[in-house]
């Protein structure tokens, strides 16, 4: 009866009709009409077919940055994301958004439909402020299936839902953006209690504004971007719990270092931003990204975004650094990294910890590689999930109250040419996720994300990876970190109980690496 119920499920979810009608609608054409776009388009006239940069690295600016944008855009306002929690902090930043849409700003918001909170969010905005455009990328027939996560769904559609937008922009104006690895939730903005992602965006102004705009336009208008009316769905409870978050900011006061949920904070962050001194890094900037292709020719749209890494990083000519939550690396990729480790380029990597992932089938993908790894001469660093701060008097980005998880996607070639975005290393972003990169030529930049790794891979902060016995053939690895009393060593995977390990060991042996 249960083979029964599930081939019955799976044969209703198999189908869903993606050519629904829909408005098609574009970008605003003339950022200069807005005070953001003449604010810096008079900064850029000194610094011509460059964008500015602004580095996001703590949880409160990044979430100030976006608040600010929301309450000085005057015309339209574009939210493209993978993931939105119902909490505090997606409440508060998305009051900004629903007051835009009270004074008349239009707003387009694009959510990725994998995750069911964002079903939910997604009724509960549009219920806030019917005025707001909201559609679901690739959406699922179910919001829950009998209280599980769709599973049933993608046995009977797998080809079709396999495929995500992993993209992360939060737009205004067409004159300023943000980008790079951060979903909304309060563990993104430094606001969780338990648990939080180390995670950076980028602020852009100037000419990369208008290239962001355009992607988002080509997903917003693709078949696969469904207007949520049409999924025939009213979900009361999240209704309710956002008009309860949103309606004042108690929810959020006081999260995070600067007050993130205080107006003031929001106001001043805005005046300094709108302020010539207001700084920025200027360069050069290229887009790089996946079009929302059709499943079955995904592959082959998904590879020139690996191709543009590659050709950047073969051009390196000292060093290549590279931060990745999950790093599960191709066979493409093993034979790059051997061939820049034999012209005598340091390659060294940060990620997770067994200890401080997220993602145990990742984790478990990328323990499969770490001793063929080290033996080419890679570095290999760990994030440990508590960081200590025994050097650093001065305030330190990698030091936590909570737990951490590491979520920024960094890649460095020679301290001149840094790639941000929502890309991660591993075969899902590589195959099914539709991903962004933005590639700045700047050693400025550069130079900044730099010391974001090197503050990370200090001995308090994350753990070295080592052979046991590197003159000897096999895999036994030692973490290698640092304690109040000095150096601290492990043989086995540090900080991590009996299960994690346990159930990373079962992963590694039955989930396709394809699939990680």
């Amino acid at each position: 009866m249960l083979l029964a119920t599930v081939s019955l499920l799976a044969g209703g979810c198999a189908t869903f009709d993606l050519d629904l009608p829909r408005p098609y609608s574009h970008a605003f054409a003339y950022p200069e009409q807005t005070t953001l776009g003449r604010t810096f388009a008079g900064r850029g006239t000194v610094h011509p077919d460059e964008s500015g940069y602004r580095v996001l690295e703590s949880g409160t600016e990044a979430g100030l940055a976006r608040a600010a944008l929301a309450d000085a855009a005057e015309r339209t306002l574009d939210l493209q994301y993978f993931i939105v929690q119902n909490d505090a902090t997606s409440a508060f930043l998305m009051r900004r958004v629903v007051s835009a849409a009270h004074r008349g700003i239009r707003v387009r918001i694009l959510l990725d439909d994998l995750h069911g909170p964002n079903r939910d969010f997604a009724m509960a905005v549009t219920a806030a402020d019917p005025r707001i455009e909201l559609r679901l990328f690739n959406p699922f027939l179910q919001r829950n299936l009998l209280g599980h996560s769709r599973m049933f769904e993608f046995i009977g559609d797998g080809e079709r839902l396999n495929q995500r937008m992993h993209i992360k922009l939060w737009i205004a104006d067409n004159a300023a953006a943000i980008f790079g690895g951060r979903n909304l939730g309060d563990e993104y903005f430094d606001a969780g209690v338990e648990t939080n992602f180390r995670d950076l965006d980028l602020m852009a102004v100037g000419p990369l504004v208008p290239q962001l705009s355009s992607i988002f336009d080509e997903y917003w208008n693709s078949r696969w971007a469904v207007p949520v009316a049409a999924l025939q769905e009213v979900v009361p409870e999240a209704e309710d719990k956002l008009r309860a978050l949103s309606s004042d900011d108690k929810g959020v006061a006081g999260l995070g270092g600067a007050k993130f949920g205080e107006a003031s904070a929001v106001d001043n962050f805005r005046g300094a931003m709108m302020k010539a001194d207001f700084p920025l890094y200027w360069a050069p900037g290229t887009v790089v990204y996946d079009r929302p292709a059709a499943p079955a020719v995904v592959a082959s749209h998904f590879a020139h975004i690996g191709l543009r890494a590659r050709a950047i990083l073969d051009a390196a000519q000292s060093e290549i650094i590279l931060v990745s939550p999950y790093f599960v690396p191709s066979e493409l990729e093993l034979v790059f990294l051997s061939e820049a480790r034999g012209r005598g380029l340091r390659v060294a990597i940060l990620t997770n910890s067994l200890a401080s992932t997220d993602a145990l089938a990742a984790h478990a993908g990328y323990a499969r590689h770490r001793a063929t790894l080290l033996r080419m001469g890679v570095e290999l660093f760990e994030v440990r999930p508590l960081a200590d701060s025994l050097h650093a008097p001065r305030w330190h980005r990698w030091v936590r109250s909570s737990e951490s998880s590491l979520h920024a996607k960094i890649l460095i070639a020679d301290r001149h040419t840094a790639i941000v975005g929502s890309m991660n290393m591993d075969p899902r972003s590589r195959t099914y996720n539709t991903e962004l990169l933005v590639v700045v030529e700047s050693a400025a930049l550069s130079s900044r994300l730099a010391a974001f790794f090197d503050e990370g891979v200090e001995p308090d902060h994350a753990f070295r990876v080592l052979l046991r016995n590197p003159q000897q053939d096999d895999e036994a690895l030692v973490w290698i970190t640092e304690g109040q009393d000095g150096e601290v060593r492990y043989e086995s995977e540090p900080l991590a109980g009996f299960w994690k390990r346990l159930w990373s060991g079962v992963l590694a042996i039955v989930v396709p690496e394809r699939l990680l």
